[in-house]
Formats: structure tokens, C-alpha cells, sequence
């Protein structure tokens, strides 16, 4: 991978697996997740955990050692589910809100039932995390499992799924705190990608890529011309080859995928008269949607020829077994060593560091 991919990174593909985790296995996890995210905090800190929480490759290596299949969509809900259990414990600083459907929903009341924390800064960066990778980063995938993970306002992580139901894979979706740093949101803000699959085409506003078109675009919203500059572009395109024609008559490949059929006008008025200066209060305009910045995309290539970055960005990992049998069937009895383990770890906290440390690398040794 090159390091300019490699940069980008903050997605994960996964299959849609169907199916419920068996409970004596989710006891197990509760059981194995507790010490070791004692162990982890007091070995690296609560601030650096969480940060590994928003690296997809940790989550999936996390999801792993706990016995979930390496490669289903299912790891999101479980890990984050058994996250939920294990952070009841007032002993751990991490805290966490959020899942699928009602829980998604249910973020603000959740929330707001943190005294010592500001909920509003919470809720506003999962409003912008929500809405960007829906909007900005147009994919095919539709977010349907978020949430956050948090120490405090101003120290948090997110992570959502998306899923495309026509193909049958989801994907997963990293933030973290450092990524609203230095106005980062806008530019390629995720952490990492775990993914078997490449999609040929979608619209990626995220990518450093896409920069000069990112800039055209609120200028096009500023000064009020997106309906005159659609008439151009409607003009000059060839809708029976999906090709871009210039004025000079040579034909050049370009991926148009499809233009969108209607623009929601009273938004884009509203945000002529207001003129917002970021895409943090440009995105939560109600009625800004996928249909108006995919028709501001194109008028900004087309038109103004500003390059969009239409390509996709990819990677993936298991430890006592799967939960489907995959890489092999969960083995009760490596699973019971490892919460031993890590219990005897936590309860032994006297030991020195070096000493847990040697105790780890013994873990390693286990073979199933």
C-alpha cells in the first residue's frame, strides 16, 4: 500500500454475516474484555486505548482475540456491544453510546445523562462523523450502526458501519478526536481501511485530491450560481455515452455515474443568504444532501475543472477461533486461559511492569 493510501485510510469491508452470537460466548467475551481493557489502560493509558479503539486494525484485532469471525460485519455490533458491558464498570474512564437503530438513536437522551461532560460537543461531532460519511463520501453505503466511544468531551472516538444491502458487504468507519484538529475534518480525516473489496467509483470530497473542488464548491454556494452553472453542465454532456465534451469537440473519459434528478433549491437559497465559511456549518443545513453536493461536484470538475477524486481507498485479521467456525471453531478452553490470564494480571497489579510484560509474552506462547 502506498503511503498516500495509506494516509487516507478509514473504512473496512465486511460481509454481512446473518446469525446472533451465541450467549455463553458473548459471557465469555464480557468476561475476557473486562481485564484486558484494565490491563491495557494501566499498561498504556486511557487516552492512547481509546485512540487504538479509532484504528480499524486494532478494533479488528480486538474483535479477534475476543472469538468474533474476522471478516463479518457482525464485529462492529458485537465489539462495540461487549464495549458497552465492559464500561459499566466505574473502574474503566472509557465510556460509550450508541449501536444499531434505537441505540443509534438514542445517543442525545444517553448523553445527556453524563453530568461532568458537555453532551452538545458530543452530539455535534456526531452529527458532522454521521453526515459526512454519507454525504461528502458518497460510496453506496448507508450508515446504519454508530457509536461513541469517549473520556470526555474533547477526547472521543467514532465508529460506524455503513452497508450497501444490494451487494451484501458493509463497511466500517473510523474517527478520532485529532482528526477535527487544524480543520482536518474536510481533509481525509479517517484512520485506516480493512477491506477484500475495491469499489470502481464513488465521490470522495474527503480526499486532498479533491482540495481545489472542495474550495470551488462553497464558492459556488457563496455566490449563488449552481442553476446557471448546472444549465452549462446539463449542455455540454452526452447522457448516451457518459461522456464529458469540450468545446473543441474531443471526447474525454470521464466516470459521470449519474446526475441527480432533483436539487432541493430552498436550501441552496438559504445558504447563498447566510454563507457559511466551513463545511462543518455547511453540512448540517437540513435538505443539504447527497443529490446537491454530487451536482456541486460535478459542475466543479466539469465546469471549473477542479479535479474530484473518484476512486476508492484499502486491508484485515483472528486468536481462540471463530464464531462460524472461521479460521476455525472457538475453543472454550484457550479462551478460559486467557481470562484467567488477564484476571491474574489485573488482581496482581503489584507485579512491576517488566514482570506483566514478560507474563504477556508468555500469552503468546498458547497454542490451540
Amino acid at each position: 500500500m502506498s503511503k498516500s493510501i495509506g494516509e487516507m485510510v478509514g473504512i473496512t469491508y465486511l460481509p454481512l454475516h446473518s446469525g446472533h452470537v451465541p450467549p455463553k460466548l458473548f459471557n465469555y467475551m464480557v468476561r475476557l474484555g473486562k481485564p484486558l481493557i484494565k490491563y491495557m489502560v494501566d499498561e498504556v493509558g486511557e487516552d492512547n486505548l481509546l485512540l487504538r479503539f479509532g484504528d480499524p486494525f486494532f478494533f479488528q484485532a480486538f474483535g479477534s482475540i475476543l472469538g468474533f469471525d474476522w471478516h463479518s460485519s457482525g464485529i462492529t455490533t458485537v465489539v462495540t456491544w461487549v464495549l458497552s458491558k465492559v464500561l459499566e464498570d466505574e473502574e474503566i474512564p472509557l465510556k460509550i453510546v450508541g449501536g444499531k437503530g434505537r441505540y443509534m438513536r438514542g445517543i442525545p437522551d444517553r448523553l445527556s445523562q453524563y453530568a461532568n461532560i458537555e453532551s452538545e460537543k458530543l452530539l455535534q461531532i456526531s452529527r458532522l462523523t454521521a453526515k459526512g460519511d454519507t454525504i461528502l463520501l458518497q460510496d453506496g453505503y448507508d450508515i446504519y450502526h454508530h457509536s461513541i466511544l469517549f473520556i470526555d468531551e474533547d477526547r472521543w472516538v467514532v465508529i460506524q458501519q455503513g452497508m450497501n444491502k444490494n451487494l451484501k458487504y458493509a463497511r466500517r468507519y473510523h474517527w478520532d478526536y485529532t482528526t477535527f484538529k487544524d480543520r482536518r475534518y474536510i481533509n481525509e480525516p479517517h484512520i485506516a481501511i480493512i477491506t477484500e473489496k475495491y469499489e470502481e467509483r464513488i465521490l470522495n470530497l474527503y480526499s486532498s485530491d479533491s482540495i481545489d473542488a472542495k474550495k470551488t464548491i462553497l464558492d459556488i454556494l457563496r455566490d449563488g450560481t449552481l442553476k446557471r452553472d448546472l444549465r452549462r453542465l446539463l449542455d455540454r454532456i452526452d447522457y448516451g455515452l457518459n461522456k464529458w465534451v469540450s468545446n473543441d469537440r474531443s471526447r474525454i473519459d470521464f466516470n459521470i455515474l449519474y446526475l441527480p434528478k432533483k436539487i432541493n433549491w430552498s436550501v441552496i437559497n438559504k445558504i447563498y443568504l447566510e454563507k457559511p465559511d466551513n463545511y462543518e456549518s455547511l453540512i448540517q443545513y437540513s435538505g443539504f444532501n447527497k443529490d446537491v453536493v454530487r451536482a456541486l461536484a460535478l459542475v466543479s470538475e466539469l465546469i471549473y475543472g477542479d479535479r474530484i477524486c473518484w476512486s476508492d481507498i484499502p486491508r484485515y485479521t483472528y486468536t481462540v477461533g471463530g464464531k462460524d467456525g472461521v479460521p476455525y471453531p472457538i475453543n472454550y478452553r484457550t479462551y478460559r486461559t486467557l481470562i484467567e490470564f488477564f484476571e491474574n494480571i489485573i488482581e496482581g497489579s503489584e507485579l512491576e511492569r517488566t514482570e506483566k510484560k514478560r507474563m504477556l509474552k508468555r500469552l503468546s506462547k498458547i497454542r490451540i
